[in-house]
């Protein structure tokens, strides 16, 4: 984050508002779609929840209809008077082999009566009390007698009303083939003597089952169960499925299907798909109806909903980003014209004007910049000739205290040379003195060449040895590529003299003065060093401070040394002091490379 916002500080105004635009339309957008696909995908999902809710409580009572209708045969079939009749006299054992044909033949004519007018009962049986099977010759008794054993018929005859026998296999006599059925069968009482005079059978397809729910089917990959009450299933789509128990845990995960006893979906993984479970009961024979459908096929409208929010979208933020560039650059571009400006004012051009020709707080900030330069070009004015004054008369008066002080000291030293006859040292102080005046009267310039100031210098100490050859040695030593760089006029001076009078001459023995001048770093460094007295951190201080008007600082031209090249070219520049109190002093003298 910290990243984010330096990053944004380190960017233009146009680049901000540009990113600032884009991120807003881009997180709205993005916002937008997130909430405008999952709205849809949960109104479809629950849509489809819905749908498939109520598909299956329409199947279920399609199924209620199939089941009650298939007891109403069982129940015409056997409560029919000609097989009653029939049944009656096998239960009393009177029948010749004739009549037992005959008796075969009125059962066939009653279940023929069930059978035929519905196509979706395959077959039906009468099982006498002696457990024998009469039917009208479609099923293979053999594969029903597995079914309909004798516990079994106990069992159907002490409920007394139709049963469902659950799902069974059965093969048919001439044609060979077979059917998965559902098997009903109730006892026959005879309605006037009351006694249990055999069982009747009915034989359902379970594709006829199947077909309730596989006519609604419309993708491929839905599927469908019933399953009964031991969780067995009895129909379903895929045949091969029948009579397998229902996988719980591959289907409903955590759920377990008498938790799901009303009619309630679920989502869940299926084969590595997300799927709707649905699972609706049906409670008169106990079964559970299981639809499993994908919510890839639920959620296709989705999809198509998602590409068309996505080119929608896209083609939103294309413009969004164009309109962002283009807000951002009518806004920065007067900003950024200003700033072009103001560097160009920067590097030195002060006479640069804004014109933003526009409007607003954009063209009062640029109305006011402009006043502002205008007043800061009179302020510099007024400061300019102010200081240029100030330096004319701090030069004047530095200028008037050597010249007199100096001129006066020198006369006195030619003087006393003609008096003692030495008139070749009173020569060449005199050739001494007029070169120093020569140089430091400069035709009035206050900036010369380093190499006249070296040549003021050489002049100055020339005299200066003639008059205190006791106690001054000199040597000075310059770097010839520093000799063409400028240096205001008696920079060096004030400060030959300090150390000859402040730090030799108040020495007890000769001393030695050093001026060096050299390249430091892009930085000329001009050093003047004494071994004389030194002086102490306190009178390095009081040198270079303001002096005060009524003082008589014997530190002379030092601070005004100082000054004059800290306004002359910057604070970086002018006098730093290196001194040991008894040993030593050095003044150092920086100044910016700059050709005369």
């Amino acid at each position: 984050m910290r990243f984010l916002f330096s990053s944004l500080k380190e960017m233009s105004i146009r680049t901000r508002i540009f990113v600032f635009y884009a991120a807003i339309l881009m997180i709205s957008l993005s916002i937008f779609a997130f909430l405008a696909i999952k709205t849809s995908n949960e109104a479809i999902v629950t849509k489809a929840t819905k749908n498939a809710e109520r598909e299956l409580a329409l199947i279920s009572n399609s199924l209620l209809n199939l089941t009650n209708n298939s007891e109403d045969y069982i129940r015409i079939l056997s409560t029919d008077n000609r097989l009653q009749k029939q049944l009656e006299r096998l239960r009393a054992g009177e029948l010749t082999p004739l009549d037992y044909l005959d008796v075969e033949k009125t059962l066939s004519l009653a279940i023929s009566n069930v059978v035929h007018p519905n196509s979706y009962i395959v077959a039906a049986s009468i099982m006498s009390n002696d457990h024998k099977l009469f039917d009208i010759g479609y099923v293979d008794n053999t594969s029903v007698y597995p079914v309909l054993t004798k516990e079994v018929i106990e069992y159907v005859r002490k409920e007394k009303t139709p049963t469902w026998l659950g799902l069974a296999n059965i093969k048919y006599k001439f044609s060979g083939g077979e059917d998965n059925v559902f098997v009903i069968a109730k006892t026959i009482i005879g309605f006037d003597t009351g006694n249990i005079l055999g069982t009747a059978i009915l034989y359902l397809n379970e594709k006829n089952v199947a077909s309730i729910y596989l006519d609604n089917i419309v993708n491929q990959e839905d599927k469908f169960y019933i399953v009964d009450e031991e969780k067995k299933i009895v129909s379903a789509r895929d045949k091969n499925e029948l009579f397998e128990k229902f996988d719980e845990n591959k289907y409903l995960g955590e759920y377990k299907l008498e938790e799901l006893s009303d009619t309630k979906s679920i989502i869940n993984d299926v084969e590595g798909k997300r799927s709707l479970i649905t699972v609706q009961g049906f409670d008169k024979l106990k079964w559970k109806i299981i639809s499993i459908i994908p919510l890839d096929e639920i959620t296709y409208e989705i999809k198509e909903i998602t590409k068309l929010i996505i080119v929608i979208g896209t083609a939103c933020l294309i413009f969004a980003f164009i309109a962002s560039y283009l807000v951002s650059y009518s806004i920065s571009r007067p900003i950024l014209k200003l700033v072009s400006i103001m560097k160009k004012i920067k590097s030195g051009n002060m006479k640069l004007r804004a014109d933003l020709k526009t409007k607003g707080e954009i063209g009062m900030l640029g109305d006011g910049f402009n006043s502002l330069m205008d007043k800061i070009n009179e302020l510099l004015e007024q400061i300019y000739i102010q200081q240029k004054s100030e330096r004319e008369n701090e030069f004047k008066l530095l200028q008037s205290q050597i010249k007199p002080h100096f001129l006066y000291n020198t006369i006195e030293t030619i003087i006393s040379f003609i008096k003692l006859d030495m008139k070749d040292k009173a020569m060449l102080t005199a050739k001494n003195l007029a070169g120093f005046y020569r140089i430091s009267l400069s035709k009035g310039k206050d900036i010369i060449r380093i190499e006249e100031e070296k040549s003021l210098i050489e002049n100055y100490l020339s005299i200066q040895k003639l008059r205190y050859i006791e106690y001054l040695d000199y040597e000075i030593e310059f770097e010839d590529r520093i000799l063409k760089y400028q240096i205001p006029k008696l920079t060096l001076q004030p400060l030959v003299e300090n150390s000859i009078y402040h730090g030799l001459k108040e020495k007890d023995e000769k001393g030695h003065l050093i001026i060096k001048g050299n390249f430091e770093e892009g930085v000329i460094k001009i050093e003047v060093f004494d071994d004389g007295v030194g002086m102490t951190e306190e009178q390095i201080r009081k040198a270079l401070s303001q002096p005060d008007r009524d003082s008589k600082s014997t530190e002379f031209g030092l601070h005004n040394v100082d000054a004059r090249l800290k306004l002359l070219y910057g604070a970086q520049y002018g006098i730093t002091i290196e001194s040991k109190a008894g040993e030593y002093t050095k003044v150092i003298v920086s100044l910016p490379a700059i050709e005369y």
